[in-house]
């Protein structure tokens, strides 16, 4: 695999997980990891990443939660498109292993959002920098 680092300072650290939502074609949301999820992702300075996430709280009324889900690999960056790329080397969930997700990415302050198009639902994870 061979892609740029360019960009990747912005990322590097421990981000907490704050919510995961999902927003289906229609516009209604589901946070299919619960109201009160928790979670890490880790971006390394030479180009790897590692991310687990585990439901928490209570599901979605006459919904499910996911339990838990995590992978790692290598990252790419594209950093015209606003694009990290997750180059999945292992992962808790088969469908993923051997891919590369795609996922925008914005910065606000101390909050990463990364966004993801999944099943035709529109996927937007929010992490944090702050460890309170």
């Amino acid at each position: 695999m061979t892609g740029s680092l360019e960009g990747l300072e912005a990322l590097v650290g421990a981000w907490e997980l704050r919510s995961c939502t999902s927003t289906l074609p229609a516009g209604s949301q589901k946070h299919i990891y619960g109201s009160a999820p928790s979670g890490v992702i880790m971006y390394t300075p030479d180009g790897w990443m590692s991310c687990f996430m585990a439901g928490g709280g209570e599901p979605d009324p006459g919904g499910t939660m996911v339990d838990r889900s995590g992978y790692y690999g290598p990252v790419v960056m594209r950093p015209a498109d606003k694009v990290v790329e997750h180059h999945v080397r292992n992962s808790t969930s088969e469908f993923m292993l051997g891919t590369v997700q795609e996922r925008g990415y914005r910065i606000e302050g101390d909050t990463l959002i990364l966004s993801a198009a999944m099943n035709g639902n529109q996927i937007e994870v929010i992490w944090s920098r702050d460890r309170s």
